[in-house]
């Protein structure tokens, strides 16, 4: 007779198996993801968040995981509330700060998935990088006025965090931006995707708005 995994050794196969976001080339596991996973394999488990620190700058957020009382993983994140209103630190810094520590936590025990960083981290990472990039760029054409404009970014990963981190992904196609992903999730999180004033399209059979679009202008 076979002998039963350990619920961790269980709970990493199906890791493994789970629907990934794809940032720059590699494979991520949303938090929300395995959370589920978690509670499904340590359903006597608890996640405890502490905001260590919360101003007008930034937030630091400590996680840990335990199992009767006894501590067994923890996780730490650091947030800097966005000077652009269009990213979502510049609203939601904590909620943001919570979701990679509980991130951070969960890989420490043993469900990080294929990479140690969670997809909301590296987005933010990449959002950052963009946003240096682009200031560089601006610098750049004061010094050139007659140099041709380039074409813009059509978004940032930033503006739809929330979605990501529902299992959604954004897809540019043609002029328009369209959500992508499981159709259970997409179902469940309809309400979500109409307040970024995406669209249902009955032809195509998918959630669309033009990338021209600001979110905050329409909702």
């Amino acid at each position: 007779m076979q002998e039963s995994q350990h619920p961790l050794q269980e709970a990493i196969k199906e890791l493994k198996n789970s629907p990934t976001v794809n940032i720059e080339g590699k494979n991520y596991t949303q938090v929300s993801t395995r959370i589920n996973i978690f509670r499904k394999f340590f359903p006597n488990a608890t996640i405890e968040t502490l905001l260590i620190n919360n101003d007008d700058h930034r937030a630091i957020m400590q996680a840990k995981i335990s199992i009767d009382g006894k501590v067994l993983a923890t996780g730490y994140a650091e947030e800097v509330r966005g000077d652009d209103n269009n990213s979502i630190n510049s609203t939601s810094m904590v909620e943001v700060c919570e979701t990679s520590a509980v991130g951070r936590a969960l890989a420490n025990f043993g469900l990080g998935g294929a990479e140690y960083a969670s997809a909301f981290e590296v987005q933010n990472a990449i959002a950052q990088q963009n946003s240096s990039h682009s200031s560089h760029s601006q610098q750049n054409q004061q010094n050139k006025p007659q140099q041709t404009q380039t074409s813009q970014q059509s978004f940032s990963p930033h503006e739809f965090s929330s979605l990501y981190s529902l299992g959604l992904q954004i897809q540019e196609h043609g002029s328009e931006l369209i959500i992508v992903g499981n159709k259970d999730a997409i179902f469940n999180a309809r309400d979500s995707i109409k307040a970024f004033s995406f669209r249902w399209s009955s032809h195509n059979k998918y959630w669309y708005r033009n990338r021209s679009v600001n979110s905050q202008e329409a909702a």
